[in-house]
């Protein structure tokens, strides 16, 4: 009979354990965290037919950058201001405003590049073709000097590997203050104003840049006797003549005062 009874001792002891062990296995299961490897997919890791989507895409972005999506007629216009509300620059030249001027920026043996890494479509924003080449019939870049509009004007002209080496002037302590005149294969000397046309004067060349930066206070006041109001736009039309009154370029500047 002990020994029946010692069995059932036994017996019951092992149940015990058992019901333990599987009670901690149970809350071990519950309770830890699993433990999750997250590795970015990389290049070497894509199949072919992943790589070959994803080149697609990325030369489907670039090419919309570069041109229209459908054949199109495309002409810039500049809204040159009408000839009948403009003078000669002959008679700008004898009747205008001398306009004082620093030249902050000379390279007579810089030849204009065709392309600029730059303008690459992998850079988006300076890739557009059209404007590309609207840009190349130019001769003449004028803007106001915030660092904005500056950096715009050094890209579009593509010479943006310059920007170290010119330093704008800034007049009355206000960068908006300068006006920065860009002028490729064309050596001016003379800056004349008189209402909303300056004539830079200059001879033409086969290479060169120059830069120069007028101080805005001095378009205010012209001939006319017209002082310009503070908080107010004016359309310049900034035009690029020789000695003799030929205009080789221009370009349209709204300058805030």
């Amino acid at each position: 009979m002990s020994k029946i009874k010692n069995l059932y001792v036994k017996n019951r002891l092992a149940f015990y354990m058992l019901i333990i062990s599987a009670t901690f296995l149970i809350f071990t299961l519950v309770h830890d965290k699993p433990k999750i490897s997250i590795q970015t997919v990389n290049e070497n890791q894509l199949t072919q037919m992943e790589k070959t989507l994803k080149e697609n895409q990325e030369l489907k972005n670039r090419l919309a950058k570069l041109e229209p999506s459908t054949p199109v007629k495309m002409v810039a216009s500049d809204s040159i201001i009408p000839a009948e509300k403009t003078h000669s620059p002959l008679m700008i030249m004898e009747e205008g405003i001398q306009v004082p001027f620093e030249e902050i920026y000379q390279d007579t043996a810089w030849v204009r590049p065709d392309y600029q890494p730059y303008w690459h479509s992998i850079n988006g924003q300076w890739s557009n073709v059209p404007d590309r080449i609207h840009n190349s019939y130019h001769r003449l870049f004028a803007t106001q000097g915030s660092p904005v509009l500056w950096n715009e004007t050094l890209h579009n002209c593509g010479i943006a590997e310059l920007a170290g080496d010119i330093e704008l002037p800034v007049y009355s302590n206000k960068a908006t203050d300068t006006v920065a005149i860009i002028s490729v294969n064309h050596m001016i000397t003379n800056i004349i104003v008189y209402n909303n046309q300056v004539i830079l004067v200059g001879t033409p060349e086969r290479s060169g840049i120059q830069v120069l930066a007028v101080d805005l206070r001095d378009l205010v006041l012209s001939v006319s006797g017209e002082v310009m109001a503070l908080n107010k736009n004016k359309k310049f039309v900034f035009q690029l003549v020789t000695p003799d009154g030929y205009e080789i370029d221009y370009n349209n500047v709204t300058i805030s005062f």
